[in-house]
């Protein structure tokens, strides 16, 4: 069960009791989760910035397991430091006293591996090349310079694999630790990129992808093509030239929304990146309105994606490693401070609506560059449920948590939503502490600018 479908569970009510004065008020106690009907649904990258205090504790003790050379205990607590028990992605089976098993589930592909005692090796299969293609052997070896402890390989059926292998004295927590995660994440990419480039090249080991459901696949469908179509609509409102800072954060923003709420993999991501990077890429050596012009061409393309496309990219899977490094807190904040400063003069001139892009703006940008902590993630998710309440109420959301034609918001729900999100990494972060009566109410930019504000200066610092 996630996170979101435990908001109103018992020991909440309790406390709910105990503040009024020993009663449940009725409206507290009739409301379902305002997230149910959304299980299953993931929003945002997956992030492995998130693990709970005894998780990290199994790190260290794979590190001191390590140096006194008992290197099946240590490997065993290094597998235990990767599993994600909300995403049971790792699964370890022993197989004696030395000799073990394992795999590792990262989007589209999944790790397999075994240990001897003596050795480990980890294999994934990318595709079957039934006829040579000199052009494919070309592209493996331009990967293989890339890599610094995989390779890519081919076995006597033809069967295109990424494979690492180590020595068990030498493989030291660190080392094992990025080794997997260069294999599994490389694997989860070139796999795709391989069979779009190279159709003479067949699927391999993708039996473990779920399908979305039709209804999950029409709504993100539908909205991908709303927003982006809305978005190139308001672009074309406004002066290239002196909204040329506007237009640039009204499409990153449509960019970072797609990756956040619908959450493609496999080829349409790869689009995406592309596209945010036309306008980082070059940001030194070519103007602001040409980069606007080149995203606003590569944006156009989204609408050219049949459903059939779409779909390709739209699947469940879980994961293991993020793609993307941790954050400097300090700059986190930077980026949503900076964007809610740079909103004021919109709404003061009348431009509301640019105003509340630009605070969503820094939220979301965050979430596409770093591998996120858990908790603001799941913060995330709250804030662009109260944006964006069609799009979670047409995924199946109950309750939308405000209410466009009336401007309502459903307070209390937001309360206790976040309040369940915080509740789960007390024991990491001792000092994280949210005030509910700083959020404001009034407009759906105050609310968007009190609540990013709020998220901003958490005190993330870890237990030691």
């Amino acid at each position: 069960m996630s996170w979101l479908s435990k908001i109103f569970s018992k020991k909440e009510e309790n406390e709910e009791e105990k503040r009024n004065g020993g009663h449940v008020s009725s409206e507290a106690s009739s409301i379902a989760s305002p997230f149910e009907g959304l299980d299953g649904i993931r929003f945002g990258r997956y992030s492995d910035n998130n693990k709970s205090y005894k998780k990290t504790k199994c790190w260290y003790e794979s590190e001191d397991l390590f140096k006194e050379k008992r290197y099946n205990e240590a490997l065993e607590a290094l597998f235990e430091y990767m599993k994600d028990d909300k995403e049971d992605n790792v699964s370890f089976h022993k197989n004696g006293d030395s000799s073990f098993t394992f795999d590792i589930a990262q989007g589209s592909k999944m790790v397999h591996g075994e240990c001897d005692g003596q050795r480990l090796i980890a294999r994934v299969p990318l595709a079957v090349m039934d006829t040579p293609n000199t052009a494919v052997m070309r592209r493996l070896l331009e990967l293989n310079y890339n890599l610094y402890y995989a390779r890519t390989a081919m076995d006597a059926y033809n069967l295109l694999y990424m494979l690492f292998d180590t020595d068990i004295a030498s493989a030291t927590p660190n080392k094992l630790y990025y080794g997997l995660r260069e294999l599994a994440t490389k694997a989860d990419r070139q796999d795709d990129l391989l069979l779009a480039d190279f159709t003479s090249l067949k699927p391999a080991g993708t039996e473990h992808i779920k399908p979305v459901s039709e209804h999950e696949l029409d709504v993100k469908y539908q909205y991908l093509r709303k927003w982006t179509e809305d978005t190139l609509r308001r672009v074309d409102e406004l002066n290239q030239d002196s909204f040329s800072g506007a237009i640039a954060y009204l499409l990153l923003t449509l960019i970072y929304r797609i990756d956040f709420l619908i959450t493609p993999q496999a080829k349409f991501l790869t689009e995406l990146e592309k596209t945010s990077g036309l306008y980082w890429d070059k940001k030194e050596e070519t103007a602001l309105v040409e980069r606007n012009q080149m995203m606003k061409e590569a944006v156009k393309k989204f609408l050219n994606i049949s459903k059939q496309e779409f779909a390709a990219s739209i699947y469940r899977v879980k994961d293991s490693f993020a793609i993307s490094t941790p954050p400097k807190l300090e700059k986190v904040k930077e980026h949503i401070v900076n964007a809610n400063k740079d909103s004021y003069w919109y709404v003061d001139n009348k431009y509301t609506d640019i105003g509340i892009t630009l605070n969503e703006y820094g939220m979301l940008y965050n979430q596409f560059i770093y591998s996120m902590p858990r908790v603001m993630t799941d913060l995330t998710t709250i804030y662009m449920a109260v944006l964006h309440p069609d799009y979670f109420a047409e995924l199946g959301m109950k309750t939308p948590l405000h209410h466009k034609e009336t401007k309502h918001f459903e307070k209390q729900l937001i309360e206790k939503a976040v309040d369940e999100a915080l509740d789960q990494f007390k024991d990491k972060y001792a000092s994280m502490k949210w005030k509910h009566d700083r959020t404001e109410y009034d407009s759906l930019f105050d609310f968007g600018i009190s609540f990013s504000e709020q998220m901003a200066n958490l005190n993330l610092e870890t237990k030691r």
